[in-house]
């Protein structure tokens, strides 16, 4: 039976931008008359069902409420590969310390993943946990979203969401003397990086996207342009009390000492954020926050006027397309690399400010830019004809495998 395989980075965003790629997939099969195609998933979280909650989250959220109930057969969970997943995840004290990780824990990774692969295995059920024999050879194509592994499968599509290709932000860091992370392990990670994503059939970079900020860098012979990588936050009407700010807050270092809750309450207006950025919060606030926690997802808000969050490609793209300001804390030696390249891009491209001035300005500034922001979300769509870049690459990979 033909599947497709998903592999994905670290975090909660890449797993479930993964899953909305492939069901993107399966819909754009569906509409040429081919069959929807099984969807393996890695199990990486499996404490307390983090990541299946999350992931019903999302689709619910993202794509339809009832989506499972229709398609209950369609997403399967590989825990062994999740398992074997999970050990190349950045978990180390900080990204030198990550990248030495990965570098000595590769290759045997590696080799068990592909020989995983290589057999007939029980596969669990999303919806129902029943389990059901999978040969995994099978493998149609893969998706991958700024993969971690070579697994060896056939036909692999990459995207980096935001992100960039791997060997290409090492480069680029080691290359940069604002950057003060350990470059020697950059540097041993490189042929790594490179296997990781060798041999794609196409690798999607998003614009906007981690380079934006280089007018003058040179697409790849295998590589495309899409729109942003999430599908555009719908409108939400739930009802807030008063204008305010939403806050990812979670693990950025100096948020209290900028003065921005300072400048958000001068302004008369109020924090709002999600539930597992609440405890990021000042207690004082956290009390209040809580009353009207929102998802994500649910940005697009008339009461919402602006983001703070630390500059994932995300976290942007969802204020951008929602036409929200967006603020984000200076590049700190403890951030990952693209922060820094991330932060260049938002600020030329005016999607944003970064916090280096006054709080209370900076906020202001937000809002401005967001006001003419519109104008660069028409730029995309007269470029790309849409705003949705998981169905865009959704097209290209049915493209690319017909039948």
């Amino acid at each position: 039976m033909n599947y497709a395989n998903l592999t994905f980075a670290h975090g909660n965003g890449p797993y479930s931008r993964c899953v909305e790629w492939a069901i993107a997939v399966n819909d754009v099969r569906q509409e040429r008359g081919l069959s929807r195609l099984p969807v393996v998933v890695p199990l990486v979280y499996p404490k307390e069902d983090r990541q299946k909650r999350i992931m019903k989250e999302e689709v619910e959220s993202n794509v339809s409420p009832d989506w499972f109930d229709k398609h209950s057969d369609e997403i399967w969970l590989d825990k062994k590969q999740g398992e074997l997943l999970g050990q190349l995840m950045f978990k180390g004290k900080d990204y030198g310390d990550n990248l030495r990780m990965l570098v000595r824990d590769y290759q045997e990774v590696e080799d068990e993943t592909q020989k995983h692969l290589n057999g007939k295995r029980k596969l669990e059920n999303f919806v129902s946990d029943e389990s059901e024999q999978f040969d995994l050879r099978d493998c149609k194509f893969q998706l991958g979203l700024n993969n971690r592994i070579q697994t060896g499968l056939p036909n692999q599509f990459y995207t980096a969401g935001g992100a960039g290709p791997f060997d290409e932000v090492l480069r680029r860091a080691i290359a940069d003397d604002k950057i003060e992370l350990d470059k020697e392990s950059m540097r041993t990670a490189i042929p790594i990086a490179k296997r990781m994503i060798k041999g794609q059939k196409i690798i999607f970079s998003n614009e906007p996207g981690v380079f934006s900020y280089d007018a003058n860098r040179v697409l790849r012979d295998n590589e495309q342009l899409t729109p942003p990588f999430v599908h555009s936050p719908k409108p939400n009407d739930k009802e807030l009390p008063e204008r305010g700010v939403y806050f990812l807050a979670s693990g950025i270092d100096g948020v209290r000492e900028s003065e921005i809750y300072n400048a958000v309450a001068d302004l008369r207006m109020r924090v709002y954020t999600t539930e597992f950025s609440l405890n990021a919060l000042p207690e004082e606030i956290r009390e209040q926050a809580k009353e009207h926690l929102l998802k994500p997802s649910e940005i697009n808000n008339p009461k919402i006027v602006a983001q703070f969050a630390r500059s994932g490609w995300s976290e942007v793209w969802l204020s951008h397309l929602a036409e929200k300001g967006f603020i984000t804390p200076p590049y700190q030696q403890s951030d990952d690399p693209e922060i820094l390249f991330n932060n260049r891009g938002i600020e030329k491209l005016r999607l944003g400010v970064v916090l280096r001035e006054d709080s209370r300005k900076a906020l202001e500034r937000s809002v401005e830019l967001a006001s003419k922001v519109g104008d660069y979300n028409k730029g995309l769509i007269d470029r790309f004809r849409t705003l949705d870049g998981i169905r865009y690459a959704a097209e290209r990979v049915v493209d690319c495998i017909p039948n």
